[in-house]
């Protein structure tokens, strides 16, 4: 579970992996239902993640992001709030939730197998995805602006710093991407 805080509002995002399209036995309900890839088909979703807005202990707004792809849990890093905003990651997806309500503003794919977690970076003026297989540079709209893959899956570290991305792959090869154009440069 993962809890984050904008102004009033606490919003609480868990997974839910239960969760079946249109069941009646479901634990939850959600007022909103966002398939995030055309993958409508029930046994194709690897990744739901449930959001709920809270004011107080009063739930404002609830919704379940569902995606394919790899799967992926939630940690510190799967969600950011950014101005009046919940993105997420879900997926090889990130995803904008309007706050209170969790209407969908955007669903960008960032990754080929699934997204890590989502880091704001307000001296770049953008976000980064740290991915499984890409590294993305995202604008605040969920416009891609670069992607970057390496040798392996990049499962060991990634550190946000002012000017540069760095991660490690599954065989800890380190990798310095400028964050402007996301080209590697010399460790």
């Amino acid at each position: 579970m993962l809890e984050l805080h904008a102004g009033k509002y606490r919003v609480s995002i868990v997974n839910d992996p239960t969760h079946a399209v249109g069941s009646t036995d479901n634990v939850y309900s959600y007022d909103h239902v966002y398939h995030l890839d055309d993958a409508r088909a029930e046994y194709a979703v690897t990744s739901r993640h449930a959001v709920r807005v809270f004011n107080g202990d009063e739930l404002i707004a609830s919704c379940i992001l569902l995606a394919g792809g790899g799967a992926s849990g939630i940690n510190e890093h799967s969600a950011i709030i950014h101005d009046e905003s919940c993105v997420i990651a879900v997926g090889p997806f990130m995803a904008s939730l309007v706050l209170p309500s969790l209407k969908l503003k955007w669903a960008t794919q960032t990754d080929d197998a699934t997204c890590f977690g989502v880091y704001d970076s307000p001296s770049n003026g953008c976000l980064f995805s740290h991915g499984e297989l890409l590294i993305a540079r995202v604008t605040y709209d969920g416009t891609i602006v670069w992607q970057s893959g390496g040798a392996d899956i990049f499962t060991n570290g990634f550190q946000l710093d002012e000017n540069v991305v760095r991660v490690v792959d599954f065989y800890d090869r380190q990798y310095v991407l400028d964050a402007e154009t996301g080209r590697e440069r010399a460790a």
